[in-house]
């Protein structure tokens, strides 16, 4: 029951962060990026500790938890005062990270001093395994380390009740519930002695607020990256609203040209006066007026102003105002679209290294074939490079094998799953532990789902599916997990299964030594219309000359 839960909240923790990362991108503080990071680890830690039979292995799951609750705590403080716009001082900064890791380091002494941990010992229970640990007297330095943080996110918190102008009371007050969570399960866990996971079901609980608090701010800074893309110029501001009439923000530019705004306060209705700004507002609030224009005079200048939505929140409908200096009729569209064209390359780009960090989580932790995915995809390259200049596949789009490419690392995403007893065998698995490694496909199917839900490139999330779901599907229907035949396997899967097999037969694995060429190509030759789509097999022996050349690289 453990396992589940503890896998669940790491699982839930790694999503937060993925998209955090793909979806609000530069919007947010890095300091969002690292508290999701801090608490994914330390729920790694929990779900490896439940399995950790010995206490060697118990203790490096408890440092592990450590890691990431030494340092969440401290990026949870300059989260909420990058949030409430308070400057802390970057030698407080430096000397709560330089606490932090002085208490992780602590936490791996046992062994060395009694003066953090007198004792340790583990314990079966729940189908698993906990760790019961007896407290020396530096046990204290974290609480003490906790108590400073939380001391300063309460200050902070109060302090931005009185800065209502610049500051949502409303995210400071989901912020102040975030933090008592953590602070009542720790408390809860120590007290009652119930070993109930309190601490990282209140992290997915604290970070699920953490994370409506960023959707919150997507909204708050529109304003910032309107003034991203005109940061080069003086012509652009930008005013929010949000569907009850409440003022969400606005830049410096609409402050400047529209001083009435300037007495606004965050999370309060804008007045419904004879102002001439907010009469227009209050007609776009209360209509359906999208793309609607009107030009405002202010001190001998003409403003345009344009009523925008911006709906990438399901819940939240939210009136942005882009104000323009038309008075020089300054060629803005052109500028902007440009700028646009460059931020959807930065996009694609981080895109990509999202994907090579995620493969990166399974290289990590399977030690058995290493160098597997790297290998496996530069085979895909080869392959599909080969495929894309012959006629026979002319109607396949180039868009679907380059997310063929990119999908590659991702085939064996679903071992995250596997235990690491398992994976890491130093032998040959028998028939039941052969049976737990097949579920990594329907396991990694299931997790890039969930992953990729909310991504904008369906064809990329099918495909990445289909490739981790069905590589090891056979074209006369003995494969697994679904026992798929011929073209009932989806051609991105059969594809790969012809280099994943391949890099198999020609590597070093714990239970077989690798095979020559001849002998490897003769049996993908032989495997043609039994374990592979016989058309691609063809083309695959094709590439022979070039993946020789690139496993004689490797070697």
């Amino acid at each position: 029951m453990l396992q589940g839960i503890y896998t669940f909240s790491f699982i839930i923790a790694f999503i937060y962060l993925y998209v955090s990362v793909s979806v609000f991108k530069k919007r947010i503080s890095v300091y969002y990026m690292m508290l999701f990071s801090c608490i994914m680890i330390s729920n790694f830690g929990y779900m490896q500790m439940i399995s950790a039979s010995t206490l060697e292995r118990a203790i490096q799951a408890n440092q592990t938890t450590y890691l990431g609750a030494s340092f969440s705590c401290v990026f949870l403080l300059f989260c909420i005062a990058d949030l409430c716009k308070v400057n802390l001082n970057n030698k407080i900064k430096t000397l709560l990270i330089i606490f932090g890791a002085l208490i992780f380091f602590l936490s791996g002494s046992y062994g060395t001093t009694d003066l953090y941990y007198k004792d340790l010992y583990i314990v079966e229970k729940f189908g698993g395994y906990l760790l019961k640990k007896k407290y020396g007297p530096l046990h204290n330095l974290f609480l003490i380390h906790l108590g400073t943080t939380f001391g300063g996110m309460i200050f902070i918190i109060i302090k931005s009740f009185f800065r209502r102008k610049v500051v949502s009371y409303k995210n400071s007050i989901l912020l102040s519930i975030s933090m008592m969570l953590t602070i009542i399960a720790y408390i809860l866990e120590k007290t009652t002695g119930l070993d109930i996971p309190l601490v990282p079901v209140s992290y997915d609980i604290g970070i699920t607020l953490v994370f409506i608090i960023l959707t919150r701010i997507s909204m708050y800074d529109v304003a910032a990256i309107f003034s991203n893309i005109v940061s080069e110029s003086d012509i652009g501001g930008i005013i929010c609203i949000d569907k009850k009439g409440n003022f969400l923000g606005a830049d410096d530019a609409a402050f400047k040209w529209f001083p009435e705004t300037k007495n606004l306060s965050i999370d309060y209705r804008i007045p419904n006066n004879n102002n001439d700004l907010f009469t227009i507002l209050w007609k776009w609030i209360e209509g359906n007026s999208e793309g609607e224009t009107v030009i405002l005079k202010r001190d001998s200048r003409l403003y345009k102003l344009e009523h925008s939505f911006d709906t990438k929140d399901k819940f939240q409908k939210i009136h942005v105002i882009y104000i323009q200096d038309d008075t020089d009729q300054q060629t803005y569209k052109q500028r902007l679209e440009e700028e646009v064209l460059q931020k959807t390359e930065k996009i694609r780009t981080m895109q990509n290294d999202i994907i090579i960090g995620m493969a990166s989580t399974i290289e990590n932790r399977d030690s058995n074939t290493g160098g597997h995915i790297q290998r496996t995809s530069d085979v895909i390259n080869i392959f599909v490079n080969y495929l894309l200049a012959n006629s026979k596949f002319s109607e396949i789009s180039k868009e679907y094998w380059q997310n063929l490419i990119k999908a590659a690392p991702l085939h064996d995403f679903g071992k995250t799953g596997i235990p690491d007893s398992i994976l890491n065998k130093p032998a040959k698995f028998t028939d039941e532990e052969y049976e737990i490694m097949k579920t990594h496909a329907v396991k990694g199917a299931e997790i890039l789902n969930r992953i990729l839900m909310n991504s904008d490139d369906t064809a990329f999330k099918n495909l990445a599916v289909n490739v981790a779901h069905y590589h090891h599907e056979k074209w006369n229907g003995t494969g697994y997990p679904s026992k798929l035949k011929e073209t009932q396997i989806p051609f991105e899967a059969r594809v790969m299964a012809l280099a994943d097999v391949f890099d198999a037969l020609v590597s070093k694995r714990v239970y077989k030594e690798s095979f020559s060429y001849d002998k490897a190509f003769s049996i993908i030759e032989e495997s043609a219309g039994s374990h592979f789509d016989p058309t691609l097999c063809a083309e695959f022996l094709k590439c022979r000359p070039q993946l020789e050349a690139l496993y004689n690289k490797y070697q």
